[in-house]
């Protein structure tokens, strides 16, 4: 008789919404158990197809007690999906210190301490895989959103550093960088325009630029089937760019292939900020 395989037990962060929701509803369909955290119970008390867990990134006791409840819970946690994350708009001028280190604790601190608590669990057992959901962002830039692109870039760079020092252990680590995806991320991103900001005529056309690209964008379940096929290979990529042909193709290789000051010149347009630029020199 042949022996009855294991669910594999996977560790989701930002499950109540968006491309979290989206992977933690098709992960369990495929049948992987999953424990999803939100910041708040209340807001995945809707679902049930994952154990719902509290936590919140900028706190690190957050961190480690739901870490320690879903370890007491499973057993053994075989897949890390740090997807959760938030982001800041606004000039880097106009943007506080205060918030700009909320932004890096939740895009850097609080991964990188769940990278560490997964790590330590999986080194023993010699397997696992690990995945970071960063963004195209950390490659591309984007005009106001400078604090969110470098907290992406940084957490591309620990991913990649991490990938070279677990592979002795048989440990899996992949950067996965979506493109814009349709969610509602843009509808609760704090805004810093100040009614006086020497930036508002170029702030306010990449606020315009991007709510036209989400509504545009593809939906959630782009990336869950994409997280699917990354768990489901023996030996998955160390990046997986996703999202639409132009943005995580063409895009990312211009990234890569244009000079540095030709590249954000593109990206401005791509924002239509030289055509802001003519308006104000009138």
């Amino acid at each position: 008789m042949a022996a009855v395989q294991r669910r594999k037990k996977i560790f989701l962060t930002g499950a109540s919404s968006g491309i979290g929701l989206a992977t933690a509803e098709l992960l369990s369909q495929n049948g992987y158990e999953v424990w999803g955290t939100t910041r708040s119970k209340e807001r995945a008390a809707h679902q049930s197809f994952f154990h719902v867990v509290e936590m919140k990134l900028e706190d690190a006791e957050s961190v480690k007690a739901a870490w320690n409840e879903v370890l007491r819970q499973a057993g053994q946690i075989d897949i890390v999906i740090q997807n959760a994350g938030a982001g800041i708009f606004g000039a880097i001028e106009d943007v506080s210190l205060m918030d700009a280190r909320w932004q890096w604790q939740v895009l850097v601190e609080g991964p990188l301490q769940l990278f560490q608590l997964a790590v330590g669990h999986m080194r023993t057992r010699q397997d696992g895989v690990i995945i970071g959901v960063s963004s195209l962002a950390a490659e591309l830039p984007m005009p106001f959103s400078a604090h969110y692109s470098a907290g992406k870039a940084a957490l591309s760079a620990l991913l990649t550093g991490l990938s070279m020092e677990v592979k002795p252990f048989g440990i899996h680590v992949v950067d996965l960088r979506p493109g814009d995806i349709r969610t509602a991320f843009n509808d609760h991103l704090p805004k810093t325009m100040p009614e006086n900001s020497a930036y508002l005529p170029w702030a306010g056309k990449v606020w315009q630029e991007c709510l036209r690209l989400m509504e545009a964008a593809p939906p959630p379940d782009l990336i869950a089937r994409g997280i699917l096929e990354i768990i489901r290979k023996d030996n998955p990529p160390s990046i997986a760019r996703m999202g639409t042909f132009f943005q995580a193709t063409l895009g990312a290789w211009g990234g890569r292939l244009l000079p540095h000051r030709r590249l954000l010149n593109s990206i401005r347009s791509y924002y239509g900020l030289n055509h802001i630029d003519e308006q104000e020199r009138k």
